[in-house]
């Protein structure tokens, strides 16, 4: 039995090496147009890529609108109430009414290091995100509270 395997084994292997030269040359060159075509396809989703990102990107400035104080006070209303008044985990003052240019002092302080006092590591984690504009925005919002 494993001599009729070996056998049929060496047949298949000798008839697949004699093969015509021409043929080897056609199949080259098919697999040769077919690796050409699949890496033409592959440059143009490349450049479709490149081309759907930077429309995006256009689009996306054009269409970003900047934030707004009560858009940025969601995130402080977790802490301080809808409405500034609460006592922020029973550990800060109500911010309600503060003038806009205490709250950024309050906001830019934390930042630094150089305002806070219990809540002074959770508040620099809540102000440190926010853009010199955006502290403006949220501090003007805040003293119409």
């Amino acid at each position: 039995m494993k001599t009729i395997l070996y056998s049929s084994l060496a047949l298949l292997l000798l008839s697949a090496c004699s093969s015509a030269p021409s043929e080897d040359k056609k199949t080259k060159t098919v697999v040769d147009d077919k690796i050409s075509a699949i890496t033409q396809a592959q440059n143009v989703v490349q450049q479709t890529n490149k081309n759907i990102h930077t429309q995006e990107k256009a689009t996306a400035q054009i269409t970003a609108e900047p934030a707004h104080g009560p858009t940025l006070y969601i995130k402080c209303a977790s802490c301080h109430g809808k409405d500034g008044k609460k006592s922020a985990l029973s550990a800060s003052q109500s911010i309600a009414g503060w003038p806009s240019e205490k709250t950024q002092a309050a906001l830019h302080g934390y930042n630094n290091g150089t305002y806070g006092g219990k809540m002074k590591a959770v508040m620099k984690g809540q102000s440190k995100p926010l853009s010199d504009e955006e502290i403006i925005e949220v501090s003007n919002y805040i003293s119409t509270l």
